[in-house]
C-alpha cells in the first residue's frame, strides 16, 4: 500500500528513484533494499517507506542500521493493520479477518537500540518531523500513525472489484458492522 501512496504523491526523476517489489507486491523488502542502495551509493539520501506489517517482518535489520550507522531514514506507515491484504479481501467480497495487528510504538523501539525515533500521531506534526529526520546525520525511524480505513485506490477499478467490495459492504450491513465502519471513515473522505 505504501507503494501506491508513493506513486501517487512523490514525483520521480533522474535524481529521485523509487525501487521496490512492484510486480509481486511482496512485503518486507523496503528496508533491505534501502540498506543495499545506501551501501551502493553512500553519498545519496536513502529513504525506506514501509507499512507496519512489512516493517515488522524484517525489523531485525534495524540492528544492521545501528551497527553500521547507515543514515537511512525509515518511514513506517503505522495503521495497525495489513492494509493491502485487508483491501484485497474486501475487494474480493470477504470480510477481513486476521489482518489487524496490535498498535506498536516503533519510534520507542528504535530509540532502545540507539536509532533516533520520531513518532507522528498528529498530521500537523508531519512536515516538521520529516524535516527533523532528514537533518539528522544518522539513521532515523519515523513512525507515522495513519488511518487504517484510508483507501489507496488503484488507477483503474474494474466491475469485478466494485462488485466484490459491494458484497463486503452487504455482509458488513447484515452483521451490523457497517455503521461502525462509516463512522470510522468520517473525516477521511475527499
Amino acid at each position: 500500500m505504501t507503494a501506491v501512496w508513493a506513486a501517487r504523491h512523490i514525483t520521480m526523476s533522474r535524481e529521485r528513484r523509487l525501487i521496490g517489489s512492484f510486480n509481486h507486491g511482496s512485503m518486507a523488502n523496503a528496508m533491505p533494499q534501502a540498506i543495499g542502495a545506501q551501501l551502493a551509493f553512500p553519498k545519496r539520501q536513502v529513504i525506506s517507506m514501509s507499512g507496519d506489517g512489512g516493517f515488522t517482518m524484517l525489523m531485525g535489520d534495524l540492528l544492521t542500521l545501528a551497527q553500521y550507522d547507515l543514515p537511512i531514514k525509515l518511514i513506517v506507515y503505522n495503521n495497525s493493520t495489513l492494509g493491502m491484504v485487508k483491501l484485497e479481501m474486501r475487494v474480493a467480497g470477504y470480510e477481513d479477518f486476521g489482518v489487524d495487528v496490535k498498535n506498536s510504538n516503533f519510534a520507542k523501539m528504535a530509540e532502545a537500540i540507539g536509532i533516533r525515533g520520531i513518532r507522528v500521531e498528529d498530521s500537523g506534526d508531519l512536515k516538521k518531523s520529516i524535516a527533523a529526520a532528514l537533518r539528522h546525520r544518522g539513521p532515523v525511524l519515523v513512525d507515522i500513525v495513519t488511518n487504517p480505513n484510508a483507501l489507496a485506490l488503484p488507477p483503474k477499478i474494474d466491475a469485478k472489484e466494485i462488485a466484490g467490495y459491494g458484497l463486503y459492504v452487504a455482509k458488513q450491513t447484515l452483521h451490523g458492522r457497517l455503521f461502525e465502519s462509516i463512522d470510522e471513515l468520517k473525516g477521511n473522505l475527499p
